[in-house]
């Protein structure tokens, strides 16, 4: 079911039966040369389409802006920061309370959405009410490490060959290029350099360390929509099961 194609007396009756409340939340943000600025977004709601069928679940209408500050260098990216997507989810999650909904699951698609998100599920919490959240990528990393990626490579890459072809631009792809700080500091991740084999975060615009926009273990070159789809059939039965859970938490 979705809420935004029901009517005010249809939803009356459905949230009369305790259901999960799913909100779809993402970003809007490079993903490097090759793949979509839509990437956080509609990922989680083509998992969402994907858990739409199921009894007393309903999906919500997708955040699609998030947290992205650090993106912000690169064309098309918009960033409403912390604050504001906090607002935006204590609004959603604060109305619909009052209207007697007290589940609810963010499948977010975005690493920055973290402290916004779990900001709100806690006021749900203090009201009563629980709130889950499930980041898909990190989640298919830990069911199966062949999935293990980082930001706009191959993982996210094949995804979108998945969910939607012609959002995905493999000729127009970048070698990763990482810039370390030094010659003992390398770059680990976008937020992230490793000395002497432990992690120190160095927050800092993205294209200072990765003026591609990517940076992954594995080149998106090499992505396919079969290993996309792979990884979107595993988030899809793990999210199934686990609403199915969460309608019999206290």
């Amino acid at each position: 079911m979705y809420l935004g194609k029901m009517t005010t007396a249809q939803a009356k009756e459905a949230f009369q039966k305790d259901p999960v409340l799913v909100i779809p939340v993402g970003s809007t943000e490079q993903h490097g040369a090759q793949c979509a600025l839509g990437t956080d977004y509609m990922v989680p709601s083509y998992l969402a389409d994907h858990v739409a069928d199921m009894e007393d679940v309903i999906i919500a209408p997708t955040v699609p802006y998030g947290v992205c500050p650090y993106h912000l260098s690169f064309e098309g990216s918009i960033n409403i920061g912390y604050e504001g997507l906090y607002m935006v989810l204590h609004g959603i999650m604060d109305s619909l309370m009052q209207h007697g909904v007290r589940r609810f699951v963010v499948l977010n698609g975005h690493g920055g959405n973290t402290p916004s998100i779990d900001r709100a599920a806690l006021e749900v919490y203090h009201k009563g009410g629980i709130c889950a959240s499930i980041d898909w990528w990190s989640l298919v990393a830990e069911l199966d490490e062949k999935f293990r990626g980082g930001h706009g490579d191959i993982l996210e890459t094949s995804a979108m060959m998945a969910v939607d072809p012609d959002a995905v631009h493999l000729e127009l792809g970048q070698p990763m290029n990482p810039q370390h700080p030094s010659k003992n500091v390398e770059a680990a991740y976008i937020q992230a350099v490793r000395y002497k084999g432990g992690t120190v975060r160095l927050v800092r615009d993205t294209k200072e360390i990765a003026p591609s926009g990517w940076f992954g273990p594995f080149d998106p070159k090499d992505s396919t929509s079969e290993l996309g789809q792979e990884a979107l059939d595993m988030s899809v039965t793990f999210i199934r099961g686990f609403l199915e859970e969460i309608k019999g938490f206290a």
